[in-house]
Parts: structure tokens; C-alpha cells; sequence
């Protein structure tokens, strides 16, 4: 029977009964080899995924950043420019101004002259008198002419002027345009005084809008080879004023508009008209806009610098393409090699399955022979052997490991009874710990949250309450109002009656309060007798209701004493918070505290609204 048994046990381990028909794809060499070639392919195109996207992105950042740099450098150089010839004129402007003074206007056209000489995208260059009529200009133009109703000239008459671009009307006639784009300047001018403050007249100056095309032909020119890259200028309105001819006067898309007013620089991938065709080409543009300098305030053009998206992503692809060709080349190597060293660890595994087929256990000329192939293979076939020659001591040895076995499960259930026991009393007493604990925290933060003598809400609370409040005004765009009122002739209570008296009088106050305002509403005490009220979805109209009920519910309830009553008045301050007129709950009780300082200077005992103060002072 013994023997039975040890034949069944070792049936476990092999067949006695002739072959075992193995599957080709079921054995450790294949199994190995799809193992391994699963995970150099999926690993292999998982790396080669990452590091082209990385490399591409890297690339594509790259060279969107070089156009975005660009834009910025133009913008810097047109910047620059405005500057210099705001300078030149004020210059100029302060070199007329002397020479007039002295008698010397002979001297004026000279220097207008110079000035367009030195810079020759000046168009016209002229001395306007303080009623508009063109003194001297270069060449001569529009001398005699007046000019008191063109823009430029009015503005100047106040202070120094820098124009936005707009199409020649005077000078239209009279300047060579040998393209087809009609003329168009940018107006420079500055105001003239005499030494008592007098308007002596106005420069002014018309700059040839093409100056910008030639600052960007310049800047582009040494970069032309390696980025093929082309100067777009669109003004505030999003209408282009440089660019290539067919497209001046085109409007940039919407969604570049908005990136360019959101960011001072940054680069986008848009689509926009190549020509005078309305076919969208999808362009890679770094864009800039000027900055909002107190000189070119009028200005807010945005400097676009675009590649078609094809050119410029083109070093990327190809990039990509690399990548993926040698990722797939490597893959294959790897998986070679897999399948060579897969045959290699399993060959002497087959051995010692061919021979376990072999194994009878009355034959110890059958046993697994020990092989020294590798470390492992070694380990497993001395194993295996010894496991065979020690399979009857082990099973002897397990029967009466079986005698004790229950004897020892019974001490060990008794054992694991007192121990559940004991688990169960700590998790009760932990649990009660835990209970008490949360209870003295919640304790705790009503008492932080709480003013300690009327048992409102302190001014830490109210705050807290008051941002929440605010964001959920602004998510829903809900008005949100604020009274802010406190008792009137309060240190005079305090002075007749006592501090004593005057606590109670704020007990009273803040009992009245919460009995006339809704459940809902935030009351909360912010100062010595001053109190504060937050009113959601509540605009300025039913603000002004709830705090005039409250002063009047107020002045009616008196304070009793023992010598008789006490009448309380208030005066109450109300502001509103609109989302998108203003800007916090700081502005909110800013504004209510206004109100209620206009209440007070008004003599006291009633309700005042900021929007009052508002249209007061707009009157």
C-alpha cells in the first residue's frame, strides 16, 4: 500500500504510462521566445513612440520658439523706432520752439528737411500753425493748406500724439506710390510753446507705413535660408496692415486675435489665406503684440511671424520617420537574440523532461540525473533527485504530523478566541477615543469661529463665509450684496451707562439682528460695535429693504434696564456686488463701509446706499 501511495505521489510529478504528447507552442522554448518577442515589441515601440514624440515635440517647441523670438525682436525693433521718432520730432518740436523765439523760423525748414533726409520714411514733415494752416513742410507740401480737422493735429494741439495706421488723404495725390497697395502713414506730433505756456502751433510728421515691412525684411533677411518665414502686422482690430499684398486688408483668425490680446508673446498653429485666394493654409506663427507704453497708446498692433505648418513641422516628421525605422530594425535584432538564448536555457530542461517521461520510482537506475549546465539546472535536477529519494521519509513523517494536527488546530482556536477578544475591547475603547475627540475638535473651531460676547460669527468666519459666497456669485452671476452698520452714539452708552451696559447693549443689537434677517443671511460681528451682514442672490434694491427693516426693528425693541429702556439706533451702509463689475469681497465691504460712513456724516439713524455716493459724485 505504501508503495501505491508513493507511485500516486509521484504521478504528480511525471507519467510512468508511456509518452506525454507535447504541444509545439506549449513549451518553454516557445513560450520563452513569444515572451520575450511580446515584450522587446511592445517595449521597443512603446520607447520608440516616447522618444520620437519627445524628440518631435522638442523639435516642433524649438522651432515655434524660434518664431516667437522673432515676432518679439521685431516688435522690439518697431517699438525702438516709434520711440526714435516720437524723440526726433520732440527734439525737433524743442529746436523750432528757440528759433521762433528768437526769430530765427528761416532755420525751420532746414531742420525739417535734415530730419527727412535722416530718416527717409518720413513722408511729409510739416509746422502747422495754432489755427492748422501748414506753415513750412518738406517740399513744400500742403503749405498754406489747413489741416485743423485731421486727427493728428487735434490730438497734438492738447499733447504730444502718435497716430494708428491709417490710408494718406491730404498727401494721397501728391507723394509717388509705385505700388498697388494704397498709401497709408502712421501721425507723429508734438505741440509747440511759448515760454508762457502758449500753444505756438504744431510737428507733425506722416510715417510711410512700410517703414514696418522694411524693419521685418531686415530682421528676416539672414534668416530667410533656414526658416522661410514671412512679416504679418495686423492691428487692434485684427485687420492685417503688413504683410504679403494680396492679404492687406484680411482679417486674422479670431482664435490668433485672442491669443495675441491674452499673451504679450507666444506662438499658435492657425490656419490663414496664403493670398488673394480664400483657401486656408495652416500656418506655425509666433506672434507678439506692442506694449502698452504711455506713447504709442493708440497702437496695439500684433507682429506676427508665420511658416506654413508643412515647412515648418517637415525636420520633425522626418524625425519621426527615423525613429520608427530604427526602433523596428532594433526590435528585430532583439528578438534573435531572444530566440537563440531561449534554445540555449531550455535544451538542458528538454534533457531532464525526456528522462522525468522515463522515471520509475522502483528503478533508481531512472532517476534524474544531475547536470551542471547552468546553476539553476543544477540546483533543479539535484532537487528533483533528492526529492524522489526522500518522497517516503517526508510521507512517514506527514502521517504523524497528521496525529498532532488536531490536537494543535483546538489550542490554536482558543488561542485566536482570546485574542478577538481583546481585539474587539481595544477597537471599542479606540473607537470611543476617536468619538470624544472628533467631538472637542468641532468644539474647538466654534469656538475660533465664534465672537465670545454676542455669539456671532467673528470676522475670521465672516470672511471665510464671505469669499465662498463671492465664488458662488460668480459661477452663477447672482448679485451679492453687504450692509454694514454699527450703533450710533455708542461710546456716549458706554460713557452713561457703563461698559457693563454697553455689552448688553451689543448682545442686544446682535439678538435683534438675527431675529430680523433670514436664516440664511451672514451676520457676524467685525469690530468693537460694528457688525457686518452677507446677502446671496439679494441685489441692491432688497439689500436696501433688508437693512431698512432691520434699523427700524432695531429702533423699536429698546434695550430694558433696570432704570428703564435703553433706544438703540444704527446706521447702515449697503453695496452690491456685481461678478463682472467688481472685483472681491474686500471691494464689497470697501464700498459698504463708505455707505455707511455717508450715513453717519448724514446725522445718523438710517440707511445709506454706496450707488448714491456714486451718482452724487458723478453729478
Amino acid at each position: 500500500m505504501a508503495r501505491e501511495r508513493q507511485r500516486q505521489r509521484l504521478g504528480r510529478i511525471t507519467s510512468t504510462n508511456g509518452a506525454i504528447a507535447i504541444k509545439p507552442f506549449n513549451t518553454l522554448k516557445s513560450r520563452l521566445i513569444l515572451l520575450f518577442g511580446g515584450l522587446i515589441l511592445v517595449s521597443t515601440a512603446i520607447g520608440t513612440w516616447l522618444a520620437s514624440n519627445l524628440a518631435v515635440e522638442e523639435l516642433r517647441k524649438s522651432t515655434s520658439q524660434n518664431l516667437q523670438e522673432v515676432a518679439v525682436q521685431l516688435r522690439d525693433k518697431i517699438e525702438i523706432d516709434l520711440h526714435e521718432r516720437y524723440s526726433d520730432l520732440s527734439i525737433a518740436a524743442a529746436i523750432a520752439s528757440q528759433s521762433i523765439e528768437d526769430d530765427q523760423s528761416v532755420s525751420v525748414p532746414t531742420l525739417l528737411n535734415a530730419l527727412q533726409d535722416a530718416f527717409p520714411s518720413y513722408a511729409w514733415i510739416g509746422l502747422v500753425s495754432p489755427e492748422g494752416t501748414v506753415i513750412t513742410s518738406t517740399d513744400n507740401l500742403l503749405q498754406g493748406a489747413n489741416v485743423s480737422e485731421r486727427p493728428w493735429f487735434r490730438e497734438a494741439s492738447k499733447g504730444p500724439f502718435l497716430g494708428d495706421a491709417h490710408l494718406a488723404v491730404l498727401l494721397e495725390s501728391k507723394l509717388d506710390n509705385p505700388s498697388s497697395v494704397p498709401l497709408r502713414f502712421v501721425d507723429v506730433a508734438v505741440p509747440l510753446y511759448r515760454d508762457n505756456g502758449e500753444l505756438m502751433g504744431v510737428l507733425g510728421a506722416h510715417l510711410y507705413l512700410d517703414w514696418v515691412a522694411s524693419i521685418g525684411q531686415s530682421l528676416l533677411a539672414p534668416l530667410q535660408e533656414r526658416l522661410q518665414a514671412e512679416l504679418v502686422v495686423a492691428d487692434h482690430k485684427g485687420t492685417i496692415l503688413i504683410g504679403p499684398t494680396d492679404s492687406i486688408g484680411q482679417a486674422i483668425p479670431d482664435s490668433l486675435a485672442d491669443a495675441a490680446s491674452r499673451n504679450p508673446s507666444g506662438y499658435v498653429t492657425d490656419s490663414m489665406t496664403a493670398g488673394a485666394s480664400d483657401e486656408q493654409t495652416e500656418y506655425l506663427i509666433g506672434f507678439s503684440r506692442l506694449r502698452d507704453r504711455e506713447e504709442y497708446a493708440s497702437f496695439n498692433w500684433r507682429v506676427l511671424v508665420r511658416q506654413p505648418a508643412e515647412e515648418a513641422f517637415a525636420p520633425a516628421n522626418n524625425l519621426r520617420h527615423t525613429l520608427i525605422a530604427t526602433g523596428f530594425f532594433v526590435s528585430l535584432l532583439l528578438i534573435l537574440f531572444a530566440s537563440l538564448a531561449a534554445r540555449w536555457t531550455t535544451r538542458p530542461l528538454i534533457k531532464m523532461t525526456e528522462e522525468a517521461r522515463n522515471l520509475d520510482p522502483d528503478q533508481p537506475s531512472t532517476l534524474i540525473k544531475q547536470r551542471d549546465d547552468y546553476e539553476e539546472v543544477k540546483t533543479l535536477s539535484s532537487t528533483l533527485r533528492n526529492l524522489i529519494l526522500n518522497l517516503t521519509e517526508k510521507t512517514r513523517a506527514m502521517n504523524e504530523l497528521n496525529r498532532t494536527l488536531e490536537y494543535r488546530v483546538e489550542e490554536r482556536t482558543r488561542e485566536l478566541e482570546n485574542t478577538n477578544t481583546l481585539l474587539e475591547d481595544e477597537i471599542i475603547q479606540r473607537d470611543a477615543m476617536r468619538r470624544e475627540r472628533e467631538t472637542l475638535i468641532r468644539q474647538l473651531e466654534e469656538t475660533v469661529r465664534t465672537d465670545a460676547l454676542t455669539g456671532l460669527k467673528n470676522r475670521r468666519h465672516y470672511f471665510e463665509l464671505g469669499r465662498t459666497a463671492v465664488k458662488k456669485a460668480v459661477r452663477s452671476g447672482a448679485p451679492l450684496s453687504a450692509i454694514m452698520f454699527d450703533a450710533d452714539h455708542f461710546k456716549k452708552v458706554n460713557d452713561t451707562h457703563g461698559h457693563g451696559v454697553g455689552d448688553k447693549a451689543l448682545v442686544h443689537l446682535s439678538k435683534l439682528a438675527t431675529e430680523a434677517l433670514r436664516d440664511i443671511d451672514i451676520v457676524a460681528r467685525v469690530g468693537g460695535e460694528e457688525f457686518a451682514v452677507l446677502l446671496e442672490n439679494t441685489d441692491e434694491p432688497g439689500a436696501e429693504e433688508v437693512a431698512e427693516r432691520l434699523r427700524s426693528f432695531i429702533e423699536n425693541n429698546p434695550l430694558p434696564l433696570e432704570s428703564g429702556h435703553l433706544t438703540l439706533a444704527i446706521s447702515a451702509g449697503v453695496a452690491t456686488f456685481w461678478p463682472n463689475k467688481s472685483d472681491n469681497l474686500d471691494t464689497l465691504l470697501l464700498y459698504a463701509d463708505r455707505a455707511l460712513y455717508q450715513a453717519k456724516a448724514g446725522g445718523r439713524n438710517r440707511v445709506c446706499l454706496y450707488s448714491s455716493i456714486q451718482k452724487t459724485v458723478n453729478d
